[in-house]
């Protein structure tokens, strides 16, 4: 099976139809020896076009164990006399740029490191940003200097909306409230946990884990979500969100009901119950930025 390129021409901008990207299955990690080449391994080449060297890499390192990885980056590194930061740093974007359904860049177009590096710390504040903010990158409208100060503009509304959300009700309150508008409890009848004293804890990726826990009536339960409580870099907004993403599915399949609260990856929930079973579904509440 061949990977999904861009190949028609920068001008008619092809390469920002936005798709999924399906790959073969790997029987298992290829040797560093065996990872194909597309281009001389000189640095300074590498360095500007770090996407189409570092792509047949992505997949074997992917397939590694986390000491593994750190050797095939060391191997690497050597092999073509670039630090093992900078490579690292190549594989996260990457994978951001694949998230987005870009394997390939059509020739003459420019996408630095820095730039999709980010455009992703933007996007972990405003996702709903990230498609448009990639195509004026590479369509030379916007400059790593200009993301910068969209970063610190970024940076500030998120300080803001955090400030205000200290001010809001606590999200214990708020779900409760949410729920009972929607007729799923009786407010009276729920008594709270935190999600740390449940035995199904360690069925969810911890960085994403959810955040409380509602006990009813009947045995039945309810498991709280919020992505506003995840944080971290610019290189790990695409692993979260997957996690985040993941642990709605353990949810739905250890709880009653999964209540969601999404104003970071709204949009991807929605995506993700739509490609739910019927059955799925029906157990998770999702809960907009507005409410």
């Amino acid at each position: 099976m061949k990977s999904v390129t861009r190949s028609a021409s920068f001008a008619n901008s092809a390469f920002l139809v936005f798709k999924p990207v399906h790959w073969p299955i790997l029987m298992g990690p290829l040797p560093l020896d065996s990872a194909p080449q597309r281009m001389s391994s000189s640095p300074g080449r590498i360095a500007s076009e770090w996407l189409a060297y570092i792509r047949p890499h992505v997949r074997p390192y992917e397939a590694l164990g986390r000491g593994d990885r750190r050797d095939y980056i060391a191997k690497l590194s050597k092999r073509v006399k670039l630090s093992d930061n900078t490579l690292r740093r190549f594989i996260s974007a990457a994978q951001y740029l694949e998230a987005e359904g870009i394997t390939e860049l059509p020739s003459g177009v420019r996408m630095p490191v820095a730039a999709v590096e980010r455009v992703a710390r933007i996007a972990a504040r405003q996702p709903e940003k990230r498609q448009q903010l990639l195509k004026d990158v590479a369509e030379g409208r916007l400059t790593i200097i200009e993301l910068r100060g969209l970063l610190k503009k970024s940076t500030k509304a998120a300080a803001k909306r955090e400030r205000a959300a200290h001010r809001e009700e606590p999200l214990e309150q708020r779900a409760l409230a949410a729920l009972e508008a929607r007729g799923v409890l009786k407010r009276a009848e729920a008594l709270l946990a935190t999600f740390q004293d449940m035995d199904h804890w360690s069925y969810f990726d911890s960085h994403t884990k959810p955040v409380l826990v509602i006990q009813l009536p009947r045995d039945r339960r309810i498991v709280v979500m919020d992505d506003r409580s995840v944080g971290g870099t610019a290189a790990s907004f695409m692993r979260q969100r997957k996690e985040f993403l993941r642990n709605i599915l353990a949810g739905t399949g250890l709880y009653d009901q999964v209540c969601v609260f999404a104003s970071i990856w709204h949009e991807d929930v929605g995506k993700l119950m739509r490609a739910m079973r019927p059955q799925m579904r029906r157990r998770v509440i999702l809960v907009g930025p507005e409410e």
